[in-house]
């Protein structure tokens, strides 16, 4: 019994003495320990370590919240493409800029009444209803329409004043009635460059406006003719043929080369007419006169129309 207490309390004290040989080595590598640590915390290679780790943490938190051309519905443009698409805007820019250069040249519609007397497309038949006018000294004129010739005499822009000379062609030609030409509105687009056109168009109005002064004029006319009043109309008419002319020579637009070869050949005709009217009304000719004009307002609608029909 003695012996076993001897045996553990020898035990014991061996075990008590080695806790605190284990105790007395773990305080000095504790130590040692911790004061590495804090040296090794304040140092540079912690310092880089840190801020490398810092740097890709940063790259991770922008790639993932980074979008890329297609999540914005964005297209990534070559630079063979980006090329491609300024040449389609600076020719679309052109265009855009020759579209708001163009002008339109307009030659007014307008509407001549005359007393027509026949309608016919028999040569001899032709003859004979021509003779018959001039034994009556009645003016008239011959404009073929769809293929038809169309015989008519008098003409005014006003339809009541053809009432009065109605009566007496009825006398002659008891199925003549009142008929209307309507001259068609003509347009041409032009640019800058083709302003003669423009001015064509301006120069075809004013003729027109001269055509209605020789209606007003006949229309109040009955045996005292004013000759000063009228060949001051025919003037002004010359003076218009005139700037046409000038003004139809420019034309060097291929497009336009019917309408130039049309209008020359009509303005040619309408000066000699004017020529004509001017020796008629002197030598009191006046039915010779009013034929020729009745003429000339028949020539301005063929031209029209085979420009429009053209």
């Amino acid at each position: 019994m003695n012996k076993r207490k001897t045996i553990y309390r020898g035990f014991n004290k061996r075990r008590k003495k080695k806790t605190l040989r284990l105790i007395l080595i773990m305080i000095p590598v504790i130590s040692i320990g911790t004061f590495g640590a804090i040296k090794l915390k304040n140092s540079d290679i912690v310092k880089i370590m840190d801020e490398k780790i810092a740097s890709l943490k940063s790259i991770n938190i922008k790639e993932d919240k980074f979008k890329g051309f297609e999540d914005f519905g964005i297209k990534e443009v070559s630079e063979e493409n980006n090329k491609e698409e300024v040449e389609k805007k600076v020719v679309k820019e052109a265009s855009e800029k020759v579209e708001g250069d163009v002008k339109v040249a307009i030659a007014d519609s307008w509407s001549l009444y005359t007393i027509q007397v026949a309608s016919i497309d028999n040569e001899n038949e032709m003859n004979k209803i021509e003779a018959k006018l001039n034994e009556n000294n009645l003016p008239f004129s011959v404009i073929e329409v769809d293929g038809t010739k169309k015989v008519q005499t008098y003409s005014s822009f006003s339809k009541d004043s053809l009432k009065n000379n109605i009566d007496s062609v009825k006398k002659v030609f008891d199925d003549a009635f009142i008929s209307e030409l309507e001259v068609p509105v003509l347009s041409m687009k032009y640019t800058s460059k083709y302003s003669y056109l423009g001015e064509l168009s301006n120069f075809l109005n004013e003729l027109v406006s001269n055509f209605k002064l020789e209606s007003e004029f006949w229309d109040k006319s009955n045996e005292n003719i004013d000759v000063k009043e009228y060949k001051k109309i025919l003037t002004d008419r010359k003076n218009i043929v005139a700037n046409m002319k000038k003004e139809a020579d420019k034309i060097d637009y291929k497009p336009a080369d019917l309408f130039k070869e049309n209008l020359i050949k009509y303005i040619d005709g309408l000066d000699e007419k004017i020529n004509i009217s001017v020796e008629s009304i002197e030598k009191g000719e006046y039915s010779m006169a009013k034929s020729l004009y009745l003429s000339s307002m028949q020539g301005y609608f063929t031209f029209i129309t085979s420009i429009s029909k053209a």
